[in-house]
């Protein structure tokens, strides 16, 4: 994680009982020669392949060996292993990562000291799983079920690399090497202030149009892809203003530096965007807004007619066009289009007649769910994604955000 600014965070180190766990000394080494607090956490398979005394020496700190305090402590944070240092950590490395140890991180057990780790951690901190086993385990359906599950919640993945195992096989399972997760810390601290003292407004989730005090109209959008932008855009030092439709309490973000305007209508939203737009830097319009509204709004609930009904409905505003019209110099305007069938010309049409500087297209199996298929539109051209999870997508539009020469002082290149 060693940057030109010199930076050092605290990295908390998981080891598992895999021949591989030899490697993480070195990984340890590095780190605390890097300047950075590194702290080992073994569960007791891996004390079968790697003394604690070695992670010690090499780390400088105690190594966390016990669910329940030493008994020859007797205060402090030493009464709380499971706790302290990992609710400190900035990066949680988990390597090896082995099979057993990938299924219970799944589960959320919290039964030794690598797996408390990973409980304890704060929502900021980075998730490192580094898997090393068997091919033919790597291959088991169980297990890439629960790797999937692992990324679907945020955790990142670094290999398994294919190559000669200590089992005699050739192919997948062979963990990654300290190079590799060095240079992806490096890239992670980085990434944690490339929106420094940017202001970022996020309008999100859906919005109902109340036919009567019971009735309304609206659409499956659960708000998930606004909440991871504006979780990773706080943990990458942006002051986030996040305007959301009524979305559960749980897909509301939970970080320090965001602030939060709830809201129900099309039109409450398009108040509450237009007087946060001047201030921000950068907003993404990711709400699902509804087209429509009736045109009239009945105070009470009317009996339920017995003979076909007809809806008369007006258009909302249009709250992306609406801030084009606004933006001024520097300021970058993002938003999404959600289509059936292919979808490019139309996502096209939206960059232009909006004003945006950038569209992401997506489609309706992203509604409710933790992925979908996603392409990056300018008009410079597409930047296809594919198939991916909603946080990977998030964490892409920072990216491609944060090197466009619109936002200056951003860049991490």
């Amino acid at each position: 994680m060693q940057t030109g600014e010199n930076r050092a965070g605290t990295v908390v180190v998981g080891v598992c009982g895999g021949i591989a766990a030899y490697k993480t000394v070195a990984l340890v080494s590095r780190l605390r020669q890097a300047g950075h607090a590194a702290h080992v956490a073994m569960t007791a398979a891996a004390e079968r392949f790697v003394t604690p005394l070695t992670f010690a020496g090499v780390s400088g700190n105690r190594v966390w060996t016990r669910v329940f305090p030493d008994p020859e402590r007797e205060g402090g944070d030493d009464l709380y292993p499971h706790l302290y240092p990992a609710t400190q950590a900035d990066a949680l490395v988990i390597m090896p990562a082995t099979a057993n140890t990938l299924e219970r991180l799944a589960r959320g057990c919290g039964d030794d000291p690598v797996t408390l780790c990973a409980l304890s951690v704060p929502p900021t901190c980075r998730r490192i799983i580094c898997p090393a086993m068997n091919v033919e385990m790597w291959a088991q359906p169980v297990v890439q079920e629960q790797v999937r599950l692992l990324e679907s919640r945020g955790w990142v993945r670094l290999g398994p690399d294919s190559g000669s195992l200590a089992c005699g096989m050739q192919g997948a399972g062979r963990m990654v090497e300290p190079e590799t997760v060095l240079a992806h810390l490096v890239d992670y601290w980085e990434q944690r202030t490339s929106l420094a003292g940017k202001q970022i407004l996020i309008v999100s989730g859906p919005t109902r149009e109340y036919l009567d005090p019971v009735r309304y109209l609206s659409n499956g959008s659960s708000g998930r892809m606004g909440q991871l932008l504006a979780e990773t855009a706080a943990d990458r030092g942006a002051t986030v203003h996040f305007i959301t439709g009524p979305v559960g309490d749980a897909l509301l973000p939970r970080r320090s530096g965001i602030t939060i305007k709830p809201v129900t209508s099309a039109q409450e939203m398009n108040e509450a965007a237009q007087t946060a737009f001047a201030r921000a830097d950068v907003t993404i319009c990711v709400a699902a807004v509804a087209d429509y509204r009736p045109r009239t709004y009945q105070a009470t609930k009317d009996a339920k007619p017995l003979e076909p009904w007809a809806l008369e409905l007006e258009p909302t505003p249009d709250i992306a066009a609406g801030l084009g019209v606004r933006k001024r110099a520097g300021q970058q305007l993002i938003g999404f289009a959600l289509q059936t069938g292919d979808g490019r010309v139309e996502a096209q049409e939206k960059l232009r007649r909006k004003r945006l500087d950038a569209i992401v297209l997506n489609h309706p199996e992203a509604l409710g769910t933790e992925g979908g298929t996603y392409s990056w539109i300018t008009t410079a051209g597409e930047d296809r994604w594919g198939s991916c999870t909603k946080m990977a997508s998030a964490a892409r539009i920072w990216d491609a955000v944060t090197n466009n020469p619109l936002c200056p002082g951003t860049s991490t290149k």
